[in-house]
């Protein structure tokens, strides 16, 4: 099976729409600690970014403004809705923001630019994180060195 036998028709909450392109952004989200008067630093991982997607989609055909009213209101309504993406597959976001775009060139046709966030509304947190206390007493003994190296002298202070 190819990847094109895959292919789903794209949609927010069950509107359909077709895609010129969308991207998909993530990663992890932390903070680095630089310590003065050191070379050192420690660097504390937060956990994953929440999910964000921009995709530029279009409705066409001659019913074209009935079509991008309906996609509009979707994109309006409260809440998070299922979101269907033809090769990324389908998640619960929430509309962010929208541009919709018409041009006196291109009668029947109205662009959207769209960015969407995973919604995690009545998602519960995942079992089996660590203790957050342990892990925090944790990163504080392995940074103790650093930190005391940062903390200067009487001296220092001049």
């Amino acid at each position: 099976m190819n990847w094109r036998d895959e292919l789903r028709p794209p949609s927010f909450r069950g509107v359909p729409f077709k895609i010129e392109a969308n991207t998909r952004f993530g990663g992890r989200r932390g903070f680095t600690y630089e310590f003065a008067k050191s070379e050192r630093s420690s660097d504390e991982d937060l956990g994953r970014r929440v999910t964000r997607v921009a995709i530029s989609g279009y409705v066409i055909g001659e019913d074209y403004l009935d079509q991008a009213d309906d996609l509009e209101a979707a994109l309006q309504r409260e809440g998070a809705g299922l979101l269907v993406l033809s090769t990324m597959g389908q998640a619960t976001m929430r509309c962010e923001t929208y541009q919709r775009i018409e041009t006196k060139d291109q009668g029947g046709l109205a662009r959207f630019e769209m960015a969407f966030v995973r919604s995690q509304v009545g998602v519960a947190a995942p079992s089996g994180r660590e203790n957050t206390q342990a892990a925090a007493r944790a990163a504080a003994a392995q940074n103790a060195t650093a930190a005391e190296l940062s903390a200067g002298s009487d001296d220092d202070w001049s």
